[in-house]
């Protein structure tokens, strides 16, 4: 169809086909110039565009990945009559990868790790991938006998990765107020990674502390970045001293944002700016805080 004949107000960007169904704007291009899953038109300036279809078709896909159908395979199914039965090689997908990540990680491997994460980052959606492959693995690594050195490893190679990844969009959004991402002394930092990661691939900008930083340099943090909304990430338990200070920091501070087991045990009185978990935590802030920080469409 001619871009002149288009009725544009039935189709969207690629920004709003990627806040719609939470798949990053990377991957729905791999999507469809690897495995040709979407085929979007284009605007007069060459833009893609997509219509009400297309969120159904990257639903489905969704729904095939969660049921541990490889994305080069998940095309034939997409058609309304093939089943969606899921043959044991496929179910054991996610497996195969973690046991090749795990292999990678034994040999202390950087470049085996990063080529892996960059595979299946690119392939599948950020939050199916922490919760098939690096969840999976983080729980395994936990447990070995190594006093926690293939999970720093392993973290590592998920910040750097996440930090090269942030870096290649930074000169992109000089004008726009970036999400400040800090990690508690008991916080683990690939979670918040993950996280910027996320944000990142949503085209929101974002500054991540890639060390972890007490109660009282996080309130001093927040204040220097003026404008800026901040995370605060702290697991386990605040000690009353640091609880009162982030009470007061969140009084003097509405860009403040806790999120954690220690500010949830707090009991804050300002609970919405307090989250359970990272998840629910971006969910909210994307559709509340950061709205006029996301760009408009992208090509």
């Amino acid at each position: 169809m001619n871009s002149n004949n288009l009725n544009h107000s039935d189709y969207f960007p690629i920004r709003e086909l990627s806040e719609r169904t939470e798949v990053n704007t990377v991957t729905l291009r791999a999507w469809e110039r690897r495995y040709g899953l979407l085929k979007p038109k284009r605007s007069s300036k060459g833009h893609r565009l997509y219509c009400e279809q297309d969120v159904a078709t990257i639903e489905r896909v969704l729904a095939l990945v969660a049921r541990g159908v490889p994305i080069s395979k998940v095309k034939p199914l997409l058609n309304d009559d093939a089943p969606l039965s899921v043959d044991q090689d496929d179910a054991e997908n996610w497996s195969a990868s973690i046991s090749q990540l795990l292999t990678a990680l034994d040999s202390f491997s950087a470049t085996k790790v990063e080529h892996l994460i960059q595979q299946m980052f690119s392939s599948y959606p950020i939050h199916a991938c922490r919760q098939h492959l690096i969840d999976p693995v983080m729980a395994v690594i936990a447990q070995a006998d190594d006093h926690g050195a293939a999970v720093g490893f392993m973290e590592n190679e998920i910040v750097r990765y996440t930090l090269m990844r942030i870096g290649a969009k930074v000169g992109k959004k000089k004008n726009a107020q970036a999400v400040v991402l800090i990690a508690g002394n008991q916080a683990p930092m690939w979670r918040l990674a993950l996280m910027a990661f996320e944000l990142t691939d949503k085209d929101i900008p974002v500054y991540l502390f890639s060390r972890t930083f007490n109660v009282t340099a996080t309130v001093n943090i927040a204040e220097k970045f003026n404008g800026s909304a901040t995370v605060f990430y702290q697991d386990g338990v605040l000690n009353q001293q640091d609880s009162k200070q982030l009470a007061d920091a969140t009084r003097d501070n509405e860009r403040l944002l806790l999120c954690g087991t220690a500010p949830m045990l707090s009991k804050f009185d300002d609970k919405c700016r307090v989250y359970e978990d990272l998840n629910s935590c971006m969910k909210d802030f994307q559709a509340k805080s950061l709205k006029k920080a996301i760009p408009g469409g992208d090509s």
